[in-house]
C-alpha cells in the first residue's frame, strides 16, 4: 500500500505521527525507535515562558483510559528555539515536525509563531487551544467561537507556514468549531484533545491528581475521537489529523475512514514506546490483506458517496 501523501506543502512518508506531550521534543525517544521512519512528530507544547507544570501526581490509570495533568511543562520559547529545534533539524531527514504552541492570549500565540517562523526543522504549527490541564486559557479558546477566531487569526497573521488547530472534544458542536477555525485561517485540524476528567482515591477520598482534574486519554476515547473527525469532515474540506485512543492499525483505519489523513499516537506510547511503529507495520499489512493500493483510498471512505 502506498503510504505517502502530499500535505501542507510537504511529503509525509506515512500517516503515523507521535502526538504532542507524549514524545517530548523527539530526542527523548530517539534511542527507543526510529523516529525518522515515522510520518513525523508533534513537539511538546511551547509557551513563551518556561513552565514547571502542575503539582504531582500528574498521571493516573483507570480501566481503558489514562488521566493526566502535566500542565504544559516545557522549556519555554527561547530554549526551544536555541536547543530543541536544532536537534530536530539535524536529526530528522524524512519525518515531518509540527510545533505545538500554547499561550494565555492570542498575542502569546502570535509571539511564539512569529519568533519561530524563520527557523529550520519543522513544517508548521499545531495550535493547542484546547488543553484542559491549565488554569489560564485551557479549553476556553476552543469552546467560544469569538476567542477561537481571534487566536487563529493572530497566529495566521504571524506566519505563512501551515497552521493546524487542535480542538477540544467537549463542545456542543465540534463541526461548527471546525468551521470557525478554518474560516479564521486554519490549514488543517487536529481532533481531538483529551476530555476533562476527575478521579478520586476511594480510601483517602482525595483526587488522584495533584491538580485535582485532568485530561482523559487512551483507548476508551477512541469512538468519541472518530466521531469528532466524522463530524468535522462533514463540515470542512481541509486535512484532519485524528488523535485519541489509537493502539493498533485497525484503530488508525477508523480515523482514516472518518476523514483523517494522518493520525497521532499518544497514550499508547507510554505503555509501548514502539506503538507507533507497530501501528505503521499493521497499516502495511492491512493494505496487503484488503487490496488497498493507496492510503488515500481509505481517507473519508466511511462517508456516503
Amino acid at each position: 500500500m502506498k503510504l505517502d501523501q502530499e500535505l501542507f506543502g510537504a511529503t509525509f512518508q506515512n500517516p503515523v505521527l507521535l502526538a504532542s506531550g507524549t514524545c517530548g521534543y523527539g530526542e527523548e525517544f530517539d534511542r527507543l525507535l526510529d523516529i525518522d521512519g515515522l510520518g513525523g512528530l508533534v513537539t511538546k507544547a511551547v509557551t513563551v515562558e518556561p513552565r514547571a507544570g502542575n503539582a504531582s501526581p500528574r498521571v493516573a490509570e483507570f480501566d481503558g483510559v489514562m488521566l493526566n495533568s502535566i500542565g504544559l511543562a516545557n522549556v519555554g520559547l527561547e530554549a526551544f528555539r536555541q536547543e530543541k529545534l536544532p536537534w530536530l533539524a539535524n536529526r530528522l531527514k524524512r519525518a515531518r515536525v509540527l510545533v505545538n504552541v500554547a499561550g494565555r492570549s492570542p498575542d502569546e500565540y502570535a509571539c511564539i509563531v512569529r519568533t519561530l517562523d524563520a527557523a529550520d526543522g519543522f513544517v508548521g504549527f499545531e495550535l493547542n487551544v484546547s488543553c484542559p490541564n491549565v488554569k489560564e486559557g485551557g479549553a476556553v479558546f476552543s469552546a467560544r467561537e469569538s476567542l477561537l477566531d481571534e487566536v487563529v487569526r493572530a497566529a495566521r497573521g504571524a506566519t505563512i507556514r501551515p497552521i493546524i488547530v487542535k480542538l477540544a472534544p467537549n463542545v456542543p458542536d465540534i463541526g461548527r468549531m471546525a468551521e470557525v477555525a478554518v474560516a479564521a485561517g486554519a490549514d488543517a485540524l487536529s481532533l481531538v484533545n483529551t476530555f476533562p476528567g476527575l478521579l478520586f482515591d476511594v480510601v483517602t477520598r482525595r483526587p488522584v491528581l495533584g491538580a485535582v482534574s485532568g485530561g482523559v486519554s487512551g483507548p476508551g476515547i477512541l469512538p468519541m475521537g472518530v466521531h469528532a473527525v466524522w463530524q468535522a469532515r462533514g463540515r470542512v474540506d481541509v486535512p484532519i489529523i485524528g488523535i485519541g485512543g489509537i493502539r493498533t492499525a485497525d484503530d488508525a483505519v477508523q480515523y482514516l475512514l472518518a476523514g483523517a489523513s494522518l493520525v497521532q499516537i499518544g497514550t499508547a506510547s507510554f505503555a509501548d514506546p514502539r506503538a507507533a511503529l507497530r501501528v505503521l507495520f499493521g497499516l502495511r499489512r492491512f493494505g496487503e490483506a484488503n487490496g488497498v493500493a493507496d492510503i488515500r483510498e481509505l481517507v473519508g471512505a466511511g462517508h456516503p458517496a
